[in-house]
């Protein structure tokens, strides 16, 4: 095996998800796995495609209500400017932007669809993909809303905010503002690949807390390892623990995902979010993967999860594994070291038998996950990727539950679709000679 260079060394001063973390990946596994979904799932909104969500909370990660509703941000697109067809829906993010939905009950039964977020023409760039809303501390109804702003000619992906009030009364809720639009920092080519060096980079879905630890306030966000795409030396941090005689597989060198922190610096108690220290990446997936979108963090028992989803199309190499939610976990606070969740990294995938059936699942710290249906095969299909046997989500999926247990995570419970508050369990795990199976509860 080639030896890291000393700039690469330098530059990944994180923790790196190693191919051999990677070789561990078990698909199926009941434990990490999300559930068969029903073909015939309801949709929220037919009006709408709705994938990438989350809900209003505080800066420590809390789901917070606002005059008893809670409210629930999404990445959406109007079914009448795509069309409600198969390439309506794979053409969606050429059409998105931030909705909201608004529930009394949380439970997944009656949310109801209020629009768009961002004041038309206050976003500079064409679109909006995934982020995260904060209601402001200290404040009565102050949300800043952080997301990534969007343009493909000339390609741009930037970190943004966007602040604005929100309101409600007994019959629903809406808002106020959000008529400004600020970037708050752009890829600088040290520690993070920009697009000269990679034409296919990424940099986005900036997810904000305040870290307990120094209680500063801190960006997570997708991004690449810094350096030309595919002139990557795969050394031996980057393959692990593999045994003897592997050899660096052909095109691994493509796989350069990043998890990035960024600090604050501005003043957040005026509403400034404007100015960031870039620090290095907390974990790099350089010879496995090539995205590691909408990073989060979870807060557990004086361990902190870091969370990020991929898709099985980005691994590289040999390694493998299917779309889904993969995490590390760290003893020492938010810069580590972490080491991979449950061995391999894998949190929760999809099954074999459904491989592209959710996907952007996001975790909560009560180990509740969110997800959007993406497509779901006919039963007994063949080719699960065939568009004339699968049926479009573009829908939350059922929510389910993670027991998050040191460095092994668990799937026990599976609730209807949508709930962000779930209180009826669907299905939960029950532990029966050493296998764990899910049962109806009722």
């Amino acid at each position: 095996m080639n030896a890291v260079s000393s700039t690469q060394s330098a530059i990944q001063s994180g923790s790196r998800w190693t191919i051999a973390d990677a070789m561990k990946i078990h698909t199926d596994d009941p434990t990490t796995t999300m559930p068969v979904i029903d073909y015939a799932f309801p949709v929220i909104d037919s009006d709408v495609w709705q994938w990438d969500t989350w809900l209003l909370r505080d800066i420590h990660g809390k789901t917070v209500t606002f005059k008893g509703w809670y409210v629930m941000f999404a990445l959406v697109a109007d079914r009448s400017a795509t069309g409600d067809t198969v390439e309506g829906w794979h053409s969606r993010n050429n059409y998105s932007y931030i909705g909201y939905y608004y529930s009394r009950t949380g439970n997944g039964a009656d949310w109801q669809f209020g629009g768009r977020v961002i004041k038309e023409g206050a976003n500079s760039r064409s679109w909006e993909w995934s982020g995260c809303a904060v209601m402001r501390e200290n404040s009565a109804n102050t949300v800043d809303l952080f997301y990534t702003s969007v343009n493909d000619s000339p390609s741009e992906s930037v970190p943004s905010y966007t602040t604005g009030q929100v309101m409600a009364d007994a019959t629903g809720v809406w808002f106020e503002g959000f008529d400004v639009c600020t970037d708050m920092f752009q890829a600088d080519g040290v520690n993070y690949a920009n697009i000269v060096e990679d034409a296919y980079w990424d940099f986005r879905d900036p997810h904000i807390f305040r870290n307990p630890d120094d209680n500063e306030i801190y960006a997570l966000f997708e991004g690449n390892v810094p350096g030309m795409r595919g002139d990557f030396t795969i050394g031996s941090d980057e393959m692990g623990l593999v045994p003897p005689a592997t050899t660096v597989p052909a095109g691994a060198q493509y796989g350069a995902a990043a998890i990035g922190i960024a600090r604050l610096k501005s003043d957040s108690t005026k509403g400034d979010f404007s100015q960031w220290e870039m620090l290095p990446a907390l974990v790099t997936a350089l010879g496995v993967n090539d995205q590691t979108e909408r990073p989060h963090v979870v807060f557990q028992d004086g361990l902190t999860y870091l969370f990020t989803i991929s898709h099985h199309s980005t691994f590289t190499g040999n390694s493998t594994g299917p779309d889904g939610v993969y995490g590390f976990v760290s003893r020492n606070g938010i810069f580590g070291p972490y080491a991979p969740l449950n061995g391999s990294g894998l949190v929760l995938g999809n099954p074999s038998s459904a491989p592209y059936e959710t996907y952007s699942h996001f975790v909560d710290p009560a180990g509740y996950v969110q997800s959007f249906i993406d497509t779901l095969p006919e039963p007994g299909s063949a080719d699960p990727q065939d568009p004339t046997t699968y049926r479009i989500g573009g829908t939350l999926a059922p929510t389910v539950k993670i027991v998050l247990d040191g460095e092994r995570t668990f799937l026990t419970e599976v609730h209807a679709y949508g709930p962000c508050v779930p209180n009826t369990v669907l299905y939960q795990a029950e532990l029966h000679s050493g296998r764990r199976r899910f049962s109806y509860r009722g």
